[in-house]
């Protein structure tokens, strides 16, 4: 994948002009990696924007900036990132594990407000119930018992 990204950069210098910015690119790239590395978000997110800017056709720089800003909490900000990141790679199986995973997070976190709201004693939502039941033992989000 490196040689990939490096490749990119060399051909994205010899068509635009940009001459000796592709050694830049190349810094630009170590340093978020570092940073992402020392739990630096921020500035890892930082660097991949730039990135991902002077790369439009790069699948993967947009996965990185993804996986960073999950890391900040930015959930809108990660599944829009993987999305293009998608969009330019249809086949970047981890930008779309992790845009699955982020979406059916959220779907947890709203059945697990969902539950707490539901009247389990009422026949008409077991059905329901056991459905948001179902969705919680998936995220291993603990059932907490209504009171009688």
């Amino acid at each position: 994948m490196r040689a990939l990204i490096i490749l990119s950069l060399l051909l994205l210098g010899g068509c635009s002009g940009l001459g000796g910015q592709h050694g830049d690119l190349l810094a630009v790239q170590r340093e978020a990696a570092q940073a992402y590395t020392d739990g630096d978000y921020a500035r890892a997110t930082r660097d991949y924007r730039e990135l991902a800017q002077a790369l439009p056709s790069d699948a993967d720089m947009r996965y990185r900036l993804g996986n960073s800003l999950a890391k900040q909490g930015d959930v809108q900000g990660a599944m829009a990132a993987y999305r293009e990141a998608v969009l330019r790679d249809s086949g970047h199986a981890k930008a779309w594990h992790n845009l699955v995973y982020l979406q059916l997070q959220g779907v947890g976190h709203t059945v697990a407000e969902m539950y707490l709201h539901l009247d389990r004693n009422d026949p008409r939502i077991a059905p329901v119930a056991s459905k948001a039941e179902a969705v919680l033992k998936a995220f291993d989000v603990p059932v907490v018992q209504q009171e009688p």
